[in-house]
């Protein structure tokens, strides 16, 4: 019982801290300019209130509401704001941490893409806690990778976000041509556990947007009594010579429609927007690209596989041959921002409501009992 209490206070503490986190990022002066050019009116704050307090029990700040809008000026009373996605919802999706853990090791990943039929960037290396194998996870030294020749790509497999670790190997007996460092040396900078892949040819509707970057789309899936579902998509996109497409890193996302349409405008996370692609010149509005909805397919499908977990981030491509391809998945510190920000409107839309009634009961019940209405199960409207 002591135990029990415990957790329950720890699990407060945790969303309270995790809140102060959100609420501070806005605080950067960046960010304040965007939503303070941004005024509602008294019936729109009238209908943000009605929404979370009577379904959630608590008024929210408007911050959220005014950020989302700053960005394709429309207004939508269902934006779920980040205040409450990391401290709570994700939590409460998925509540089994140790599940989360595992399946986000990108090096477990491919083992379960693969019982699935998608396919993942080809293995070369792997270091799994310090343990090297190759591509059949043979156990094997260190040499054949000091021999390495030709183009790769290096990431770690856990702990990571927003590009952070990812390099291109241009390897020449195992000399990186970029940077002139030996690879073996690069990998013992990664860590202990780190992925070296082939590198992704994209498809050609996709590298005529911009060919430096593997550019990526971002489907979040939830399970919400018992259905797979996925929120509006988006596409992340680099530019400038870079490497990766993540919004962190100087990247552009934009808002793609289920059948593959891209929207008007691609944004910067600071509001620049482009209309068409600042390298290559492509317009944005009127592009299609035929193949996304085999992409949403395989993302349900991985989703299908590990019901343990309620909500995901998955990064998918399209590879030269038209095939979805599955980069990584996002089980812990998720972000609903970049969908909300490119498409103007809630992630959730009518579901709204009743998912804010579900948080509701999952926060004030002990964390024991959480598993039974996990994903909305018994839980009733």
């Amino acid at each position: 019982m002591l135990l029990i209490k415990a957790n329950d206070y720890w699990d407060k503490y945790r969303i309270k801290k995790r809140r102060k986190a959100e609420i501070n990022k806005f605080k950067d002066p960046k960010r304040i300019k965007i939503y303070s050019k941004i005024t509602l009116s008294s019936e729109q704050e009238k209908e943000i209130d009605d929404i979370y307090i009577n379904n959630y029990g608590e008024k929210i700040p408007y911050t959220w509401h005014k950020h989302f809008t700053a960005f394709t000026g429309e207004f939508d009373k269902y934006y779920f704001p980040e205040l409450l996605f990391i401290p709570e919802l994700e939590k409460y999706f998925n509540n089994n941490s140790h599940y989360a853990k595992t399946f986000e090791d990108k090096n477990v990943l491919s083992l379960l893409a693969s019982s699935a039929d998608i396919i993942m960037p080809k293995t070369i290396y792997s270091c799994i806690g310090g343990i090297i194998q190759d591509n059949n996870h043979n156990i094997v030294s260190s040499n054949p990778i000091s021999e390495l020749n030709g183009e790769f790509f290096i990431k770690p497999t856990i702990d990571s976000c927003s590009g952070v670790g990812c390099q291109v190997l241009k390897l020449s007996n195992g000399v990186d041509n970029v940077t002139g460092k030996s690879v073996l040396d690069i990998v013992a900078d990664k860590g202990l556990n780190w992925v070296i892949q082939e590198r992704v040819k994209c498809h050609s509707s996709i590298a005529k947007i911009y060919p430096n970057s593997v550019n990526t789309f971002r489907i979040m899936t939830y399970i919400w009594k018992d259905k797979i579902q996925h929120v509006p998509i988006i596409m992340r996109i680099g530019q400038g010579g870079a490497n990766v497409d993540n919004a962190h890193a100087g990247g552009m996302f934009i808002a793609v429609d289920d059948n593959g349409s891209l929207h008007e405008k691609a944004f910067t996370e600071f509001k620049k927007e482009f209309k068409k692609h600042p390298d290559t010149g492509l317009i944005y509005s009127g592009y299609k690209i035929d193949l996304v909805p085999k992409v949403i397919e395989a993302a349900e499908k991985c989703h299908s596989l590990i019901p343990q977990i309620g909500c995901i981030n998955w990064d998918f491509t399209i590879n030269d041959e038209g095939n979805p391809v599955l980069i990584e998945a996002n089980i812990q510190g998720g972000s609903v921002w970049l969908f909300q920000m490119a498409h103007g409107k809630g992630i959730f839309g009518d579901l709204t409501p009743e998912i804010l009634r579900w948080m509701r009961h999952m926060k004030n019940i002990s964390n024991d009992q959480r598993s039974y209405y996990r994903c909305g199960n018994n839980f009733e409207k």
